[in-house]
């Protein structure tokens, strides 16, 4: 049983040599790190996810600017327009269209009033 805990001694040693290494690994990485916080850069940079120290990106605004002047007059046109077409009910600058000439009808003769009074000039009351 002895070569038993010789294995088990061995593993032990093996596995004590890892985690010693991975320590040593660990701390080397963490030493070698530029910052750890915003506190450890200057004031016009910041500690990123990497742990060095970046500076601050400069945004630029863009204004944009519209210019509505052409929009405004053709709609403008557009009301005037519309306003000069409803008020006069056509277009006056369209071509005169010849319309087809109608003959005249027969001059009719004026009717005859056959129509009585209601009262009769006797005094008679006429009912209807």
């Amino acid at each position: 049983m002895e070569w038993l805990y010789k294995k088990s001694e061995a593993a032990t040693t093996l596995l004590v040599i890892l985690v010693i290494a991975f320590l040593i690994g660990w701390l080397v990485n963490v030493n070698q790190r530029e910052c750890k916080r915003n506190s450890d850069c200057s004031s016009e940079s910041y500690c990123g996810s990497d742990f060095s120290c970046h500076s601050y990106p400069t945004i630029q605004k863009t204004v944009v600017q519209y210019n509505l002047f052409w929009p405004a007059v053709v709609i403008s046109i557009a009301l005037v327009l519309a306003a000069w077409i409803f008020k006069n009910g056509e277009f006056r600058f369209r071509k005169e269209q010849k319309q087809a000439v109608e003959p005249k009808a027969e001059e009719k003769k004026p009717v005859e009033d056959v129509s009585e009074p209601y009262y009769k000039p006797n005094g008679n009351v006429r009912t209807p």
